[in-house]
């Protein structure tokens, strides 16, 4: 019977050696080549595995605090369909590309008429 492998050990092959689209724009995106891979320690295949997954995606706390807003604005927004967003059980996820989308598309100059003129 053969000895299980752990999990690590699995992902460091796959991403290593495979042509999928995921492992290739993995070792794009960190510029790694096998050799380097082979080099790598547990703790930095999961720490690059983490940030090249979720770079893209805030939490609900993140984003209060990016934008300086309640949690009622929040759930105002997704509920308006302003805001996307992604729920995995009860925590919500929001796009970084649907927060700069959400910020241009609301950005306004407004100009103040007669301002520092006194009466």
């Amino acid at each position: 019977m053969k000895e299980p492998r752990i999990l690590s050990e699995i992902l460091k092959d796959y991403f290593q050696s495979s042509n999928e689209p995921l492992a290739v724009n993995f070792r794009r995106h960190f510029n790694i080549k096998q050799v380097q891979m082979d080099q790598l320690s547990n703790e930095e295949i999961d720490e690059m595995l983490e940030k090249s997954f979720l770079e893209d995606w805030i939490d609900n706390q993140d984003v209060m605090q990016i934008l300086h807003i309640s949690p009622r604005t929040l759930q105002t927004l997704r509920s308006n369909g302003m805001l996307p967003f992604s729920r995995i059980g009860n925590k919500l996820y929001y796009r970084r590309q649907d927060l700069q989308r959400l910020l241009a598309d609301n950005y306004s100059m407004i100009k103040i008429r007669d301002y520092g003129k006194r009466k």
